[in-house]
């Protein structure tokens, strides 16, 4: 069995992706994709609804990473669309 066959494909990030595409199949660095998992965050879409101050707040996304998000996922805003319950957010 070749050595590449056992490897999954994995998708460019980009705002056409629908929003139940796994996070982990997208091809982006590993250490957003951590940050992302960790805080239990699945899905494209997951991450579109999630405002900026939230994603600031996780361990290893700064404002690069998030920027980068934002551009590549085609997020709608810097607010997000779903409520954060439970989470404190520094203003």
């Amino acid at each position: 069995m070749p050595e590449d066959a056992a490897k999954p494909v994995l998708l460019s990030p980009r705002p056409e992706l629908p929003d139940d595409t796994l996070i982990e199949l997208l091809d982006m660095a590993p250490r957003i994709q951590q940050a992302l998992k960790t805080e239990g965050l699945k899905t494209v879409g997951e991450v579109r609804e999630t405002s900026d101050d939230v994603l600031l707040s996780f361990q290893n996304l700064g404002v690069g990473s998030v920027a980068s998000l934002r551009e590549t996922l085609g997020l709608p805003s810097c607010d997000g669309v779903r409520p954060v319950t439970g989470l404190k957010v520094k203003k």
